[in-house]
């Protein structure tokens, strides 16, 4: 009956270890996403066990033309810099379900902010405008194999355009033009590095 005691305890006591161990975001990830079109290159670094945050640049590419009253060909690279916290809220959940949370693997809440500095490469009939958003993300990460990525994320949030405006006597000047929008983050990503 002792043994079987010491045994339920020792038992209890290590099973109780384990669940106090608390699940944690990784240190540092480096890695690169391609998001539908454009591609970014990223790291999460870790701020608390469960907060990282992201910083990425991405490049996007848009290209237009061939109208029936313009046939002019439009094209654009434009950078853009994002900073994300993110709050991955399930982390000890999975890893209590024998789940991955390698990479960040899991579900999170974010704070997407995008800044795009009016900069980038064109052709000479396009204007780059500077613009920022503002999005609170719902999103999911999930790790194929070792270093590859699939992620899903969507918001709405709130936008603002710097536009420039040419006036009859030739001077120019930015107005903002600011509205609501929709987000989503549809990529898949591999990573370079984790630290």
């Amino acid at each position: 009956m002792k043994y079987l005691l010491s045994i339920v305890l020792v038992i209890g006591f290590s099973c109780t270890k384990i669940q106090a161990q608390e699940a944690s975001v990784e240190r540092s990830i480096w890695g690169a996403q391609i998001i539908m079109l454009p591609l970014s290159v990223y790291n999460e670094s870790k701020l608390t066990n469960e907060i990282a945050l992201r910083s990425e640049l991405s490049w996007g590419f848009s290209w237009s033309g061939g109208g029936y009253y313009d046939s002019s060909v439009r094209w654009e690279v434009i950078p853009y810099l994002i900073v994300e916290p993110r709050y991955y809220y399930n982390l000890n959940r999975r890893a209590q379900k024998g789940k991955r949370i390698d990479g960040n693997s899991g579900n999170y809440l974010s704070l997407y902010t995008c800044i795009q500095p009016g900069i980038g490469f064109k052709s000479d009939n396009v204007r780059i405008d500077p613009g920022v958003l503002v999005i609170p993300m719902y999103g999911l990460k999930r790790n194929i194999g070792k270093r590859f990525n699939f992620e899903l994320a969507y918001g709405i949030g709130y936008g603002w355009i710097y536009e420039e405006y040419t006036y009859f006597n030739g001077e120019t000047h930015r107005e903002p033009d600011s509205g609501v929008l929709a987000n989503l983050r549809l990529a898949i990503g591999y990573m370079f590095k984790k630290g």
